[in-house]
Parts: structure tokens; C-alpha cells; sequence
């Protein structure tokens, strides 16, 4: 197995290693694994003075001949017994890869179960040949130890490397000759081997788990699912919005859809925006399709992840319900992907491979060859924008089920409510003590956590920041500390003012925690319960949470955005939007957008049930545009002037952006980098207007959150008018970008489509 020069009509393996590389790698397959090479197989590698781990993507024999004197380092060993992976899947993680401009090997990682990339422990034996060919009194010192120790682990013999000469090059020769061989210690390949084993080899019946009979259908959920059904029968792609107010039976079709589905021998693909959602179709789902369901989101110990992962490899289970990372799982015989929440910007992952998973979704169906249906009550309005130039077929529910009416509609200007009712206005308290009252539950909502927003110094303005940010700490009374919500870091509530030193601090603004104690304190002995990140931090906590909500023993739920969407609470019959100017205090071109989602989501929480639903809105900006919207409840109306301003102004969906982020921990290296960045794109964007291809470079500036986590933070961003030209300067900066010294020096990272421009 040594290296050596290629030669005609040998096989060779495209490879993506487990690393940071931003390109395949081609090795030779030696005769003694050829049996064991596949596409999809896990294979190790060497890779510079190291061996690592990587993925076949491709075998076969180049189809020009190999220039002179190439060599080629061979493949050292095949690590699983069949394919981990489809060829859909592989072709999903090469799209991700190039449109997000991510290391291929990175990205497969997504789709591989937990630690399965990155634990291994390679042994090495004598084979019988080794040892009949052998004598203990003739053997080098490294074949001597192979005698002494069998399966000695290479780990080990790393650390003995001194007395062993260049045992390394002895290896490959006594690989190649046949008298050494390894094996691979991991406990994942156990676990999946032990699956395989006692999966059933039978077909499973769809539905035979099931408990719950399906609901009869309304005549517009009849006609919805009438449309859909024959797309399940001959599968193709074809993209389809699902346009439902809420309470209008969504939830429905989508359980309609996956029977018919398993009964047509496929599998479903279904997605949420959150872990609070998953839990609650969860149980839904339970019901209609038993033990044919697995769930996936990172809340569930990394073992039974594995075990969901194996078994839907084995096409075990058929039901894949999950949060963004589901997008990437081995669903078997894929025939339907369900987007649940499509507009929900927790699709869209922040950090290392920035991937949206609604789009990724729908580029997996289209490789795929199956249908995809995306859900929302307020959709997106890039989804809105595909339905008017048809590239999306648009299916609208106007109506809740049973004809329930939409919810009424309070705005209180809250520049009119006294001082102490500041958190909770006249209107709200009394409408609350209504509720409470007359037996029905209510949900608060407000998308602050914590006690207060800030500390500020009342003689020198000083607001007190975190140590490794430039964000205000919030105080949490719970423990009594302020803390940072970028980055963890807390410290006591000072004394005095840490700039001047007087002791004129106070804490202003409120969050949850504030408005749980102003509630209380109006409405004692009235049990509630609260939902944000810091009471959902044990596991099974948001679980405990809800269930005590849909059971009544809860009287009013107050939270964050995880309680705005998707959930059915039957008995809550009033919603107060404690601050619903929130969102709109962003810096950002999707503020409106993502105000009016939301506030409408939460309102449509109201009036569920048999009862109908009132919402009441407190807001500082009564006669803004996104709030009359919501008063309103007419989304269409909304998208319609939105889409309008957007085109006036050229954002998207009337553009495609890329964010070029570039972060050091000296402030000087990444406004350095930065400017070179922007010069640097605009090099190659005046290349590509010379080829009438056109660019727009904005910036270089300093983020809005300049410093987080103890890293500076600048940016640049590109928009174009086609999804070729923005690929093709992503290309041709990243190439150009290698030799450039201050680039190299900061970290840089690609957001393609971002949804956040902070």
C-alpha cells in the first residue's frame, strides 16, 4: 500500500474527509477492499502525516489518462459493510456544500448519526499469514510488538514510536503483503449492527400501530387533500403552500397525506421549526401511526438519536418528525417532505454551516423526485413570491374548522396607560380577571426573557455590559446575577456604577420573569406557568410545561416565542401581547415581516375552542403599518404592499444576498480584513459586469453586535439579481481570497440568504 504512481484503468475513490478541506480528494482503492468499496461506505484515509476518516462519493476509472508521475495515496481501510448513506442524500450534501460554501465533509456530518465521524479506535493484528511468516528472535522491534501484543491499538503505538523506527512505512509494506490487518472498535457500529439484526425483514402494514382513527374531513381540507393525493400516488416534484389561517385543520391534511403515503410503501419527511412543536405533534402523530414514527431534535439523548438514525436506515421507522438538522436524516423510500411553519426563521441555523432547512428541504425534494408541501398560516413572503410567479402552487384554508371565528382584536396605546400600568394595561388586567374568572385560561406573550432588559448608571449613563460583548446584561432575579444571552458569561448586580462609581443603579425594561411577578401579584393563587429558555433548560421541563397548560392545571401560560406558534390550547380564549413593538425595534429590512408573523401567529393561539378567542395588543406604535395589519388580521393585504416596497428597493425576494462575516479577537484584524473583503468582491464584481453580469458590493461596516463572544465582528454583503451571477462571486472570492494576508488571519464565514443582517 505504498504511494505510489497511478496507474491506467485503476479504480479510484472520491473521498470527502471528515475535516475542514474545501475539496474532494481522489485515492486508489487496493485489490484486497475493492470488494468492500461502495459509495456512501465510510472509509479511513491518510491525509498529510495523519490518517482520517472520510465518505466514498464516487469509484471509477478516470476517463483520461493519468499524467505522468502522479501519485496516488491509497485508501488504508473500508469501515462499514454497506453504504451509510443514498445517493439522494449525497447529491443533497453536495448541492449544500457548494451553495453554502461549506466543506463537503462538514457537511455530511449532518447527515451521519452523533459522534459516528468522530470516534474510532483502530487495532492492528498479525494475520495468519503474518504470523506463519514470522519468528519472534527475526521480527523488527514494531513487528515484535505486534507479537507480543495482539489488537494493540494504534493510539498506543504512537506513544512507543521512538523505540519502533519508521514504523509507519513498515505498516503499509506489511499491510500490502498481507501479513498485518486492522480492525475498528465502535460502539455506534455495534449498536447499528445489533439493530440490523433484529429489525423485521417484513414489510410493515402502514397504520397497524395506529390508535386514533382519522377525523372526517371539511369540505376545504377535503378539496386540499383531493388536490394533493394524486402527487403521493406518482410522485414527482412539485412544490405546494399550504396558505391555512390558524385553527383551519392543517395538522389534518398533513396526517391524511403521510397515511397515504405509507400505504403507497414511502416515507415521510416531516419538519418544525422547534423542539415546543415537535412535542406536540409528537403525541399527535404517536396516535395515528404508533411505533412507525421516530422523532429527532437535539433535546433527545445522543444515543436514542442514534438509535432513531439506525432505525430509519433500516426502514424500521417510516415517519420522520424533527427539527432543521431532520432535513439531512436516511428517511426510507422518501415520498412526501412536510414543512410545518415554513416562514419560522428558526429554520435557518446560525452558526458554522448557516443552511436555511425549508430551502435545503425543498432542494431534497427536487433531487428527490417527490412532492413537498410547506405549511403556514403567514407565510413567507419569498414562499408568497414563488406562488405569484407559479413556481409554487398555492393552496389557501380561509377558514377555521367548524367556522370558529378569528379572534377579536384590541390595540391599547400604551403612551396612555399610567405608570403602574406600564407592564399590564387597564384593558389587559381587567379582560384577565374576565378570563380567569369565567373558568378559561389565558396566554401573555412577551419575547423578552428575564427580570430587566438593562442596568443603566442614573448620573453618568453608563449601561452595563457584558464582559465579552457589547450587548447590556439582563438581570435575572431568579439568581440574582446579570447575564449575557450571546454568550453565557453573568456576574453579580453591582453596587455602584462600575464607570463612576456612584451608587445611582437601577435595572429598567422587563422581561417574563418581571411580567410572572406582576401577575402574581394581581391575580394571587391563580396557578401559571411560564415558558422561555431558562425554565425549559431540564429535559422533559417544556414537556411538564405544556401538559399542565392543554390539562388545565395552568390558568395562564406566559412566554416567549415559544409559545406563539403551532400550539392548540382549546381553553385559552384570551391573548395578551404584552409588547408588541418588540420586533419592529430591529435593524432590519425583515422587521415588518417578522413583526406581523409573529403578533398574528400568538393572536391566532385565541379562541381554539368552542368559545371565541379575544386579543388584546399593547403597543407604543398604534398607527404603524405592520400593527394595523394584524388589527386586521389580513396577511394578503400585508404581503402585498410589503412585496411591493421590496421590489421598490430591490431586496429580496427581488434579490439574492450573501453576508461575508469576518470575526478576530483584534478589532484592527477584522476591520482590516474586511475592507480587503469588500475590495476584493468588488474586483470580481467588476469582472463579472464586464461580462454583463451584475453585483452589488455594500460595505464594509461593523456589525451591529460588533463584538461577541470576545470576537469582533464586521461584515460585507453582496446582492445580485440571479442565484448564477451571487454563486459565481462566491466562487471566484473565496478563490481569490487564499493568498491574501489579513483574510487569513481572521475567521470568515459565508451566510447565503441570510435571515438576519445584524
Amino acid at each position: 500500500m505504498d504511494d505510489r504512481a497511478l496507474q491506467p484503468k485503476e479504480i479510484l475513490a472520491e473521498v470527502a474527509v471528515f475535516s475542514a478541506v474545501d475539496k474532494t480528494l481522489h485515492y486508489s482503492v487496493p485489490e484486497s477492499i475493492r470488494p468492500k468499496a461502495a459509495v456512501g461506505c465510510r472509509v479511513l484515509v491518510p491525509l498529510g502525516r495523519r490518517e482520517v476518516m472520510g465518505l466514498i462519493l464516487s469509484l471509477g476509472v478516470p476517463e483520461h489518462p493519468p499524467s505522468q508521475g502522479i501519485v496516488v495515496r491509497p485508501l488504508r481501510a473500508v469501515l462499514d459493510r454497506e453504504a451509510l448513506l443514498p445517493q439522494g442524500l449525497l447529491g443533497l450534501c453536495r448541492w449544500v456544500s457548494t451553495y453554502y460554501a461549506y466543506p463537503l465533509g462538514e457537511v455530511l456530518q449532518n447527515a451521519l448519526p452523533p459522534a459516528m465521524e468522530k470516534s474510532l479506535s483502530t487495532r492492528l493484528e498479525l494475520t495468519r499469514e503474518g504470523l506463519e511468516h514470522f519468528a519472534a528472535d527475526s521480527a523488527t522491534p514494531f513487528v515484535k510488538l505486534l507479537l507480543e501484543k495482539p489488537h494493540l491499538s494504534l493510539q498506543e503505538i504512537r506513544r512507543k514510536r521512538r523505540n519502533l523506527g519508521n514504523w509507519e512505512e513498515e505498516l503499509r509494506y506489511l499491510e500490502a503483503e498481507g501479513w498485518v490487518a486492522r480492525t475498528f472498535d465502535w460502539k455506534t457500529n455495534a449498536a447499528t449492527e445489533e439493530t440490523r439484526k433484529t429489525a423485521s425483514p417484513c414489510r410493515i402494514v402502514p397504520g397497524e400501530e395506529a390508535a386514533v382513527p382519522p377525523l372526517e374531513l371539511l369540505p376545504d381540507q377535503q378539496a386540499i387533500y383531493e388536490t394533493l393525493l394524486p402527487h403521493i400516488h406518482r410522485p414527482a416534484f412539485k412544490p405546494f403552500l399550504l396558505f391555512g389561517v390558524t385553527g383551519s385543520g392543517k395538522t389534518e391534511i398533513y396526517m391524511r397525506l403521510v397515511q397515504a403515503a405509507l400505504e403507497a410503501d414511502a416515507g415521510v419527511l416531516i419538519l418544525v421549526p422547534e423542539i415546543a412543536l415537535s412535542s406536540q405533534l409528537e403525541s399527535l402523530f404517536r396516535q395515528r401511526f404508533g411505533n412507525l414514527l421516530a422523532v429527532w431534535h437535539s433535546r433527545l439523548p445522543r444515543p436514542e438519536r442514534s438509535a432513531h438514525w439506525t432505525r430509519l436506515q433500516a426502514g424500521e421507522k417510516r415517519v420522520l418528525l424533527g427539527v432543521r438538522s431532520a432535513v439531512f436524516m436516511p428517511v426510507p423510500r422518501l415520498g412526501l417532505v412536510i414543512v410545518d411553519e415554513e416562514h419560522d426563521p428558526s429554520y435557518k441555523q446560525e452558526d458554522s454551516l448557516r443552511y436555511h432547512a425549508r430551502d435545503v428541504a425543498v432542494m431534497r425534494a427536487r433531487i428527490q423526485g417527490v412532492p413537498i408541501v410547506l405549511g403556514s398560516a403567514t407565510p413567507s413572503l419569498q414562499s408568497m413570491a414563488h406562488c405569484r410567479s407559479n413556481r409554487y402552487t398555492c393552496l389557501t384554508l380561509p377558514n377555521r374548522v367548524f367556522q370558529r371565528p378569528l379572534p377579536e382584536l384590541q390595540v391599547v396605546d400604551m403612551r396612555r396607560q399610567s405608570a403602574s400600568n406600564r407592564i399590564l394595561s387597564r384593558e389587559l388586567r381587567q379582560t384577565l380577571a374576565e378570563t380567569m374568572a369565567s373558568g378559561k385560561q389565558a396566554l401573555l406573550f412577551l419575547n423578552r426573557r428575564g427580570f430587566a432588559t438593562f442596568t443603566l448608571c442614573n448620573v453618568c449613563g453608563n449601561v452595563v455590559q457584558c464582559a465579552h460583548c457589547s450587548v447590556s446584561l439582563t438581570y435575572h432575579q431568579q439568581w440574582d446575577r446579570l447575564c449575557c444571552h450571546y454568550c453565557g458569561w453573568s456576574r453579580p448586580l453591582p453596587d455602584s456604577c462600575p464607570t463612576c462609581g456612584h451608587a445611582s443603579i437601577f435595572s429598567h425594561g422587563f422581561g417574563t420573569e418581571r411580567l410572572e411577578e406582576e401577575v402574581k401579584q394581581f391575580l394571587p393563587g391563580v396557578p401559571l406557568a411560564r415558558l422561555d429558555r431558562d425554565t425549559t433548560a431540564r429535559p422533559g421541563r417544556m414537556a411538564e410545561t405544556l401538559n399542565a397548560v392543554r390539562r388545565g392545571k395552568a390558568k395562564i401560560l406566559i412566554g416567549t416565542q415559544m409559545i406563539a406558534k403551532g400550539h392548540d390550547f382549546p381553553d385559552v380564549t384570551l391573548v395578551g401581547i404584552v409588547n408588541g413593538d418588540t420586533s419592529l425595534q430591529i435593524a432590519d429590512f425583515r422587521a415588518g415581516e417578522t413583526t406581523v408573523q409573529l403578533l398574528m401567529q400568538v393572536a391566532g393561539r385565541a379562541g381554539r375552542g368552542d368559545t371565541p378567542g379575544r386579543v388584546i395588543l399593547q403597543t407604543y406604535n398604534p398607527a404603524h403599518y405592520t400593527i394595523d395589519a394584524v388589527l386586521k388580521m389580513d396577511y394578503l393585504s400585508f404581503v402585498e404592499k410589503e412585496l411591493e416596497s421590496r421590489e421598490r428597493l430591490q431586496y429580496p425576494p427581488f434579490t439574492r444576498l450573501v453576508k461575508f462575516l469576518l470575526t478576530s479577537p483584534r478589532e484592527e484584524n477584522a476591520r482590516e480584513a474586511a475592507a480587503q473583503l469588500a475590495g476584493l468582491s468588488r474586483e470580481v464584481a467588476e469582472d463579472l459586469r464586464s461580462e454583463n453580469r451584475h453585483v452589488a458590493v455594500l460595505g464594509p461596516s461593523s456589525a451591529v453586535h460588533a463584538r461577541l463572544k470576545n470576537r469582533f465582528r464586521w461584515h460585507v454583503f453582496v446582492k445580485a439579481w440571479t442565484n448564477r451571477d451571487l454563486q459565481e462571486l462566491i466562487n471566484r472570492v473565496l478563490s481569490r481570497k487564499k493568498g491574501l494576508a489579513p483574510l487569513n488571519r481572521v475567521h470568515l464565514a459565508v451566510d447565503r440568504d441570510p435571515v438576519m443582517t445584524l
